[in-house]
């Protein structure tokens, strides 16, 4: 009997709602559901968030992954991550830099989208950010410079003096960006990247964006050379 009252009180629920959902727009159904909803979908994107790691992780131990790559917030619909890796991939065999192996690969991600006004979705993403760069699943992120602003503030980046050689920093010289970190420092964490011809050729960004080397990186030489090939005509 029990069973039976909660199966009814689940089909008066379901009918109810959707009662409310008949009477309204398409556009208005979807910010409804997504309002009224939103705790439990908040929650399912981090679930899969957390997930998305462990996968990382667990490939992570079948395949050598030489490099990391997160292009945040770029043009996602338009870019083929895929190509740009295919790019990249040629660009270090035709330079002599490194061939790869049968079980080492690339990895270029530009899935991961920040909005301030999307704080639900925003939180989600910066979790997952949060989780493969302490995972140190992460070796070079691009951003806009408002995001990059922020994770720099949180002494996230490295001081390119550290990654780049006298040649590079001297023609780069008007590329680097000096941003400050937890201590106050201003130090050279970034390059401009915006007009970079690789990143105009793909249309990865529309707007301005830096790039930048996470601090506990352990691939310093296909950093530098990611760089070297954005830059390259």
């Amino acid at each position: 009997m029990d069973d039976r009252k909660l199966k009814d009180r689940v089909r008066d629920k379901i009918r109810e709602e959707w009662g409310k959902l008949r009477l309204l727009s398409w556009k208005a159904r979807l910010a409804y559901v997504w309002d009224y909803y939103k705790p439990l979908m908040v929650g399912i994107i981090a679930v899969i968030a957390v997930i998305n790691v462990g996968i990382t992780v667990f490939h992570n131990m079948q395949i050598d992954t030489l490099l990391y790559v997160y292009m945040v917030n770029c043009n996602a619909y338009y870019v083929d991550a895929q190509t740009l890796t295919d790019d990249y991939t040629e660009y270090l065999a035709e330079t002599g830099t490194k061939e790869l192996g049968e079980k080492e690969e690339i990895e270029i991600d530009t899935s991961i989208l920040l909005d301030e006004d999307d704080y639900s979705t925003n939180y989600a993403y910066q979790m997952k950010f949060t989780a493969v760069i302490s995972a140190k699943l992460c070796d070079l992120a691009l951003m806009d410079v408002e995001y990059f602003t922020e994770y720099a503030g949180w002494s996230y980046f490295l001081d390119l003096r550290e990654l780049l050689t006298d040649e590079q920093l001297e023609k780069w010289a008007d590329r680097i960006v000096y941003l400050e970190n937890e201590e106050g420092e201003s130090i050279p964490c970034a390059l401009d990247l915006t007009d970079a011809p690789k990143i105009e050729e793909y249309a990865v960004y529309s707007d301005t964006v830096y790039g930048g080397v996470v601090v506990n990186s352990e691939n310093m030489e296909l950093c530098s050379s990611f760089f070297e090939w954005l830059l390259s005509e």
